[in-house]
């Protein structure tokens, strides 16, 4: 499996035409051409959420974004994914360098669960040792 971060959702999510929309489609077929399931953290979820609660149209919005989450499998933060959470944190802290806490907590599930991530923000994840990065 791939945990697509909120980027990749979210670009999925736009225009069949918008640049972003392509270069998340062709990363997710490069996934899918390993035979790899896609999955994304429940802390994505969230995130992707926010965006239907913002939209004109709610209702419809929100659809849209059941539909695309349907396909996912979601992946929770757990036990395993606390303990990553905290060496990544940390490890950011003792470089001085310390990245955005939902980026923290997306990373740790990819890591707790064996999963690359499919992001176009990878620079978010730079100082997350061990974690596996796809960028598109």
């Amino acid at each position: 499996m791939a945990l697509l971060d909120t980027t990749a959702l979210i670009d999925l999510h736009r225009r069949p035409a918008s640049p972003n929309r392509r270069r998340a489609d062709t990363a997710i077929a490069a996934v899918r051409a390993r035979g790899e399931e896609l999955c994304t953290s429940r802390i994505n979820e969230a995130e992707f959420r926010v965006g239907g609660f913002r939209a004109r149209d709610p209702l419809r919005e929100t659809g849209r974004i059941e539909a695309l989450l349907s396909i996912l499998v979601i992946l929770e933060f757990d036990a395993a994914a606390a303990r990553r959470y905290a060496e990544a944190r940390a490890h950011q802290l003792d470089l001085g360098r310390p990245s955005g806490e939902a980026d923290v907590l997306i990373a740790a599930v990819a890591l707790a669960n064996g999963q690359r991530l499919v992001t176009r923000n990878a620079d978010h994840f730079a100082d997350i040792p061990g974690l596996v990065v796809q960028p598109y």
